[in-house]
């Protein structure tokens, strides 16, 4: 008899322990409501272009600046999407030699995961989170160049209020060749960018 009562205590710890680490897992990707989660931000940061005649100019000189708008929505704890529009000057060298600069946009529709609620519980009052996004479409209206582009980021957010944090964002781009108007027969450009958005301001944190 006192087995048997160990069994049942055995099993029933093992139901509540796994239905705990079900109701873990929904929690991280359960909706949230259509209206919650939506945020909107501004960021300016600074970039260096990669481009076919990098050898001619110093390194110093092909930083530029560059500004961003995004808008977008966490649909879970862990999935989100974005959209983005970035604006970026770059400047350096031609072939020969001469100093040059051009204006180039990147249109970002982003998928974002939250690397922090994804490895860990969901936390809604987390200070700090990291967030991956990729997408893009890059266009240089000067050169009337438009060309596919691939962005790989990381953005590190510091969680101020309820509806206010402070984002630091990594990027890297790969665009095509023709981007700063000269097509070498390379597999490709790209440029690497550092944003900070002060602040972003969400209707409801995650």
């Amino acid at each position: 008899m006192k087995r048997m009562f160990d069994l049942k205590s055995w099993l029933l710890t093992a139901v509540v322990l796994a239905s705990a680490g079900t109701a873990t897992a929904q929690s991280k990707m359960e909706a949230y409501p259509a209206n919650e989660k939506w945020f909107v931000s501004c960021a300016v940061g600074t970039h260096l272009y990669v481009g076919d005649y990098d050898k001619h100019a110093r390194f110093g000189d092909r930083i530029s600046i560059t500004g961003e708008v995004s808008g977008g929505k966490w649909i879970t704890p862990v999935l989100g999407t974005r959209v983005q529009i970035s604006g970026l000057h770059s400047a350096g060298k031609d072939a020969k030699g001469n100093t040059e600069s051009w204006n180039f946009m990147l249109y970002h529709i982003d998928a974002l995961v939250n690397v922090m609620n994804w490895w860990c519980d969901v936390n809604e009052a987390r200070t700090y989170s990291a967030i991956s996004d990729r997408s893009s479409i890059a266009n240089a209206p000067g050169k009337k160049v438009t060309t596919a582009a691939f962005t790989v980021g990381l953005l590190n957010r510091f969680k101020v209020s309820e509806h206010l944090d402070i984002n630091i964002e990594i990027k890297g781009n790969l665009v095509g060749d023709r981007l700063d108007g000269y097509a070498t027969g390379k597999n490709g450009e790209g440029a690497a960018t550092l944003t900070a958005a002060l602040p972003t301001i969400s209707n409801k944190q995650n």
